[in-house]
């Protein structure tokens, strides 16, 4: 995982978001990331969410959200 100013690059995805060094997973202990594009935060060591999405049809940023962070290109498919 590589932090640029535009983003987080993790296995050739970019998410937009910024690395939270205050913030870490409840599993792994590791940093977590906030995903600008989902607007939630993600574990990229654990390839999850740290929030479930909500119950609107139509929140822009649950509807599409990939069931994991780290593979969005395969779960487009």
């Amino acid at each position: 995982m590589v932090e640029k100013s535009s983003g987080v690059i993790s296995e050739a995805l970019q998410l937009n978001g910024k690395t939270e060094q205050r913030n870490v997973c409840s599993l792994c202990n590791g940093n977590l990331v906030y995903c600008d594009d989902f607007d939630t935060y993600y574990c990229p060591q654990c390839n999850r969410w740290t929030e479930p999405t909500c119950h609107d049809p139509h929140c822009t940023y649950c509807r599409n959200r990939p069931e994991t962070p780290l593979c969005r290109e395969r779960n487009e498919k």
